[in-house]
């Protein structure tokens, strides 16, 4: 099933220059999202067409984002993981896993159901595999899950937590590990889903209630959602091809929130949505799962 660019609506028109890290903040009744050469964290509450913007500063990039406890959120930064908190305007630095590697920056990252965080990095040239996905423990102890990828994007866990999908973007696939003990390791990969040159980059995922698992094609302009054993069970189309990631959030979680970015070779146009960079919402026939909170020891 194909949703048409009908079905869509415009949550938030920011127009990004590459919006990324939807996440719904259920406390708040309110669905976050960054862009990421912005670098912008971006608020919009339940209810409202308000959205609060913070500008983050001393940095080019916001690679990603998780909600941290005592209403903060961790930022994935040039300088490194960084607790920011909205309310008083504080940063806090809390781990660099990359180590100010060169040409190596932060990319996607989300906390899974113990509380852990897990982020990827990419090579900045797009070129070399040079990426790894890292594990961040609440007491800052850093453990590498898998490395040698261009890009890591993603991740999204099972309900049960036992779970961990992962997005090779480059290599065009999303990969699926068993995570075992603490600290964590990951076992068993497998193939989960492959995609064509016309199918697009597999970038942010989502997983929902029922254990399926929603990803943003980037470049395809569509989200795909999975079942638990990898079959293609719907696509759902966006009027623009950089979709960059998906969140559930609304009152009942079952509001799928979609961040775009300009597509290349597109002038910004304030009022035409198929430039990117707006945020879109899909109602949808799931339901998703609460984001859980990092909670710095």
């Amino acid at each position: 099933m194909a949703v048409t660019a009908r079905d869509c609506t415009i949550a938030a028109a920011t127009h990004d220059r590459l919006g990324e890290s939807a996440l719904w903040h259920a406390r708040e009744r309110a669905i976050y999202w960054a862009d990421f050469y912005g670098p912008l964290l971006h608020r919009r509450p339940l209810g409202t067409r308000t959205v609060e913007s913070w500008t983050i500063p001393d940095s080019s990039t916001v690679g990603s984002f998780a909600f941290a406890s005592g209403g903060r959120v961790i930022l994935a930064l040039e300088r490194g993981l960084t607790l920011f908190d909205p309310m008083t305007g504080s940063f806090e630095r809390f781990a660099d896993p990359n180590a100010d590697r060169t040409g190596v920056a932060y990319n996607d990252g989300k906390v899974d159901r113990s509380g852990r965080l897990w982020i990827g990095t990419f090579d900045m040239a797009e070129t070399d595999p040079r990426g790894i996905l890292y594990c961040v423990g609440r007491d800052g102890v850093v453990t590498v899950g898998d490395s040698g990828f261009v890009v890591c994007n993603g991740p999204a866990f099972s309900p049960d937590g036992g779970t961990l999908y992962f997005s090779d973007t480059v290599g065009r696939r999303i990969l699926a590990y068993e995570i075992a003990g603490d600290p964590p390791r990951l076992l068993n990969r497998r193939l989960f889903a492959a995609m064509n040159a016309e199918q697009g980059f597999p970038d942010g995922l989502t997983v929902d209630a029922a254990g399926d698992v929603w990803c943003a094609l980037y470049g395809a302009g569509e989200v795909a959602r999975f079942a638990p054993g990898g079959a293609l069970k719907e696509r759902y189309r966006l009027p623009c091809p950089a979709v960059t990631s998906c969140s559930f959030g609304g009152a009942q979680l079952s509001t799928l929130f979609v961040t775009t970015g300009w597509s290349p070779g597109v002038e910004r146009a304030e009022d035409e949505p198929a430039a990117g960079g707006a945020l879109f919402s899909i109602e949808v026939d799931a339901i998703g799962l609460p984001e859980p909170e990092f909670d710095p020891a």
